[in-house]
């Protein structure tokens, strides 16, 4: 044979799939080359297709099929033996490799497709490696002309290939979402520390400050990213780093401590808003001033709306009601008030029907007190700083001020307060049994000696955040924690790195990025169902924000779950690269191949057969979906599984109950 690399030519061309006639000497899977032996027939193997003009296309083996005999009709039992079987190989076409430059370049774009006749050929290791070992480049700085700025990170070699790697986009694998998904024991917390310790070693000179937090509720990634003197593991606790650490109740905003105590909508959210205001570091005064002002705002605004829609309605009763909310407050209503004198006159019976005359005039004074009354909101201390200090602002409030049974009351008027008495109480009775219950110790521990944290900047201390001798992987362990305290101890961190994030000035969003990893995503980012809880639910709309709008802050995450059918779609939906291990569940397999690429779907179909370390991976952070062989991660997770046949007839000693019994707090 004059071409080693020659092992037929096409017969088939259908859309981006073409087949190809093999050579009656091409029999076997593998093929002596004068660069080695490769892989040449075999599911999985890649062949090039010359165009001419320094551009080859490449494909990937997906089907061989051999057919020994012609059936001229189904009727007849006439049927003709070929001398020679046809034996024929499905590829999928994959994208251009250009010879322009001194290597070859991948494109995944196909402009001209190969013919009929063309030669079918075995990968060359220089085109292999344009693929596999040259990834895109992604996320260049605006200003920044060096080639340095992105990374080709190795994560494994393919399947069969040992003697190729595979490398992909850091900046693409750490600047948006990433999926990883597979069945219980197939290799994807390997993975998960695998990317994060190569990502980390690759950084090696670099300033020492956290990049990567990992929420852990298996306990697994300690042996990955080992700690100094980390503490033994109690009951409702969270850990990071191995230290004990803690969620500040008062991190809670004001939709999060209304879904913790089950807040009625319409009887107890207002007044809870309220008082976790007050609690904050308001007063009863000014929150009653501010809300003055701002109903004052709104009843304008609903003059203004009527006065444009020109509806016959009682424009006096606008005017007392504005002239109410503003009494006492300094701002001058006269000019307003006299507008409605004529209006005011009118027989009271005819009062509601009358249409407003001089609707101009009013329109002109009612935007003269808005003005007014937006300058005393800002300019008025007390105010301003209640402003400052809402229900969402995460500003430290005393354990003692959470125990006070009067605070809440300060939050209602004292005309409101015997008409929303008995709602209060038995908000004030969930408010008791909250803090009592042990299983919320982590949000409740920020004034005790171990772990005290007094202010916001003491929590992300604890992180060395704005430090630059801080470790770069954070692991939060939250394995110790309820199912009824987990989802919102996730929402929780979620929401404050993203809302930390939010506050950069914009032009400096993207330096210092940040990678949040969820471990077994599908305990606390799950679809929406009609059952749905709100700790539940306010985990899943943080994730679902942080996936859609977390890149242009600077936050990413990497999913992993075992159930992809169980996350959230929003969430899912946003990933751009996937890697996904062994899957047996057929919805799972089904609702995966939904949201992949079309030239990667034949290749899940081998997601059934992968070995535990392998993965199909595909996305913008690779040129073509590949089956991968993932490097394994040293040292790796507390992850392996259990060997019953040598722990059963080598282990001689007892179960360690006293140990169990000891850590259950029991």
């Amino acid at each position: 044979m004059d071409n080693p690399r020659l092992v037929g030519h096409i017969v088939s061309v259908q859309g981006f799939r073409v087949k190809v006639e093999l050579l009656p000497e091409t029999r076997s899977a593998l093929r002596a080359t004068l660069d080695g032996v490769q892989a040449a027939i075999a599911i999985n193997a890649y062949l090039t297709f010359s165009l001419g003009a320094g551009e080859t296309v490449i494909g990937i083996i997906t089907d061989l099929e051999a057919r020994e005999t012609f059936d001229p009709g189904r009727g007849d039992d006439l049927s003709l033996e070929l001398m020679k079987p046809r034996r024929v190989a499905s590829v999928q076409l994959l994208g251009t490799i250009e010879h322009k430059d001194e290597e070859p370049a991948f494109s995944q774009g196909i402009s001209v497709l190969p013919t009929l006749d063309t030669p079918a050929e075995i990968g060359s290791p220089d085109v292999l490696r344009a693929v596999f070992e040259i990834p895109p480049r992604r996320n260049k700085p605006e200003g920044y002309d060096a080639k340095d700025f992105d990374c080709d990170l190795r994560i494994g070699f393919p399947t069969g290939q040992d003697r190729n790697v595979v490398r992909a986009s850091y900046n693409d694998l750490f600047s948006r979402p990433l999926a990883i998904v597979g069945n219980t024991g197939s290799g994807k917390s390997f993975s998960v520390s695998s990317l994060i310790q190569k990502a980390m070693a690759a950084l090696d000179g670099a300033a020492e400050e956290p990049h990567v937090f990992i929420l852990d509720i298996n306990g697994e990634y300690a042996k990955a990213f080992p700690a100094d003197n980390a503490e033994q593991r109690l009951p409702d606790r969270i850990y990071l780093n191995g230290k004990e650490f803690g969620l500040p109740l008062w991190f809670l905003n004001a939709e999060e401590i209304c879904a913790w105590l089950s807040a009625s909508e319409q009887t107890q959210e207002p007044v809870l808003k309220d008082w976790w205001a007050i609690a904050k570091g308001g007063n009863a005064e000014a929150a009653s001033t501010l809300n003055t002002l701002q109903s004052a705002l709104t009843s304008i605004e609903k003059l203004l709306s009527d006065l444009q829609r020109i509806q016959r309605k009682a424009a006096g009763s606008y005017c007392d009601m504005i002239v109410g909310y503003l009494a006492g407050s300094g701002i001058q209503t006269t000019a307003f008030e006299a507008l409605f004198m004529s209006h005011k006159a009118i027989d009271a019976k005819a009062f509601n029907q009358e249409v407003v005359g001089n609707a101009a005039l009013i329109e002109a004074e009612a935007k003269k007190l808005q003005d007014a009354i937006r300058a005393e909101i800002v300019g008025d201390s007390s105010t301003a700083e209640l402003g400052a200090r809402t229900a969402d602002s995460p500003l430290p409030i005393a354990r003692a001020t959470l125990t006070d049974p009067s605070l809440i009351n300060r939050a209602v008027s004292k005309e409101d307060t015997f008409r929303v008495d008995a709602h209060l109480t038995t908000l004030k009775l969930r408010l008791k049994t909250r803090l009592d219950d042990k299983r919320w110790r982590s949000f409740l521990n920020y004034e005790e000696p171990e772990t005290k944290i007094e202010k916001l900047s003491s929590w992300f201390a604890r992180f060395g955040l704005g430090t630059a001798t801080s470790p770069k992987v954070s692991v939060l362990d939250l394995s110790m924690l309820s199912n009824e305290v987990l989802p919102y101890a996730c929402a929780v961190i979620g929401r404050v790195l993203l809302e930390a994030r939010e506050r950069l000035p914009a032009a400096s969003r993207y330096k210092h990025p940040w990678v949040l990893v969820l471990e077994e995503a599908h305990n606390y980012a799950r679809p929406p169902r009609s059952d749905e809880d709100r700790g539940h639910r306010l985990a899943r709309l943080t994730y679902e924000r942080i996936a859609k709008e977390g890149r242009k802050f600077g936050l990413s995450l990497i999913i992993a779950s075992q159930r992809p059918s169980e996350i959230s779609q929003t969430i899912i939906s946003q990933c751009a690269n996937f890697i996904s291990h062994r899957l047996q569940n057929p919805d799972d397999i089904d609702h995966f191949r939904r949201i992949i690429p079309m030239q990667a779907r034949r290749l899940l179909d081998q997601v059934t057969i992968l070995s535990s370390g392998e993965a199909i991976v595909f996305g913008s952070a690779f040129h073509i979906p590949t089956r991968v062989q993932f490097d394994r991660p040293q040292p790796g997770p507390y992850s392996q599984t259990a060997a019953p046949y040598h722990e059963w007839s080598k282990e001689r000693k007892p179960f360690p109950l006293s140990q169990v019994i000891d850590s259950w707090g029991a």
